[in-house]
């Protein structure tokens, strides 16, 4: 997650690979959600003209909040895989990037700390 490993930054093709693998199951993953959705759906309808037919052995109608529920979380699969694609690719963290960052941060740390906090004068 941290996007290194305990000897240093992987290589970017590693990186990209592991992205496209965590990609490919959150498709897998949001369409077998909407699969599963769509069936049942399709089992509500089936609920239906079996009570028309007065057919005894008629599936239990889901509830319409499952099928929202599935369709939401197979949608939203699908989002993350897409916002996985990201612009440009793996961003190797340079010693002149973690210099920039540490910077910025020590800079930052500076000036929350020269800030005095103000006194409630009640």
């Amino acid at each position: 997650m941290g996007g290194g490993a305990h000897r240093g930054p992987v290589a970017p093709a590693r990186q990209r690979g592991a992205i496209r693998l965590v990609q490919m199951l959150m498709v897998i993953l949001g369409a077998g959600l909407l699969v599963y959705a769509g069936y049942s759906l399709g089992v509500a309808s089936g609920y239906r003209s079996g009570q028309r037919a007065g057919d005894l052995g008629a599936p239990a109608p889901p509830p319409f909040t499952q099928t929202l529920v599935l369709a939401v979380l197979g949608a939203g699969s699908l989002g993350a895989a897409v916002s996985l694609q990201g612009p440009g690719g793996v961003r190797i963290p340079t010693p002149a990037r973690l210099e920039e960052l540490a910077g910025r941060a020590e800079a930052a740390a500076v000036s929350r700390a020269g800030e005095t906090p103000k006194k409630d004068s009640g």
